[in-house]
């Protein structure tokens, strides 16, 4: 494995809880500690502030969805991602900063830069080393879904605007992000994952 934070990206419906299980057992396999950590939430506020922003029960106005997701993500970085790196283990994580610029800046229209630096300020530029991007067209992700969330449940030209603003990112940043078409084989693609971070195929 050559690198200690890796984050997994992607529209919802993405397969990206497939692949997490996949790596970590190829992890398990190489004998490296690691620990999961999922965006929003991953903290005992973050958890909290992640009801808020997917439960059906709330609206939330763009900028306040911005806002929280940067307050959650915060909490995680200091109390959990950076704690864990510091002993020796890997850190997973289910979604990072890189979704808020997509979803929010890019999908809610508050803008790509403007949602870059406020994560960044966020974070303390504590970014993911490396970036998996699961790209798929938003009507078979969604179509995949069982059960929606807030976000999740929102139309297809919303998820259009998002995929194009995870390709934006994957561009600017592309000796961090490894995209991979979704609609590919999951052992293909798993193939592709392996050999990009150094492990044994599984």
């Amino acid at each position: 494995m050559n690198c200690n934070y890796l984050a997994f990206e992607g529209i919802d419906g993405s397969g990206k809880t497939t692949f997490i299980e996949e790596v970590s057992k190829a992890l398990v396999k190489a004998d490296i500690e690691y620990s999961i950590v999922r965006e929003p939430g991953g903290s005992k506020l973050g958890e909290g502030i992640r009801e808020l922003l997917l439960s059906h029960d709330y609206e939330v106005d763009p900028t306040s969805e911005a806002l929280l997701f940067s307050a959650s993500r915060a909490q995680l970085i200091e109390e959990i991602v950076k704690p864990t790196i510091e002993l020796g283990k890997v850190v997973i994580s289910d979604r990072s900063a890189y979704s808020s610029v997509a979803y929010q800046g890019v999908g809610r229209g508050l803008g790509y830069k403007q949602v870059y630096d406020l994560n960044d300020f966020a974070i303390n530029g504590f970014w993911p080393e490396k970036v998996i991007l699961l790209d798929i067209d938003p009507k078979i992700s969604l179509s995949r879904q069982k059960v929606a969330d807030r976000i999740g449940s929102d139309q297809v030209s919303f998820f259009n605007k998002v995929r194009d603003g995870y390709l934006q990112l994957a561009e600017e940043f592309s000796e961090k992000f490894l995209v991979l078409n979704a609609e590919n084989s999951q052992q293909e693609n798993f193939n592709h994952l392996s050999d990009w971070l150094n492990l044994e195929r599984t």
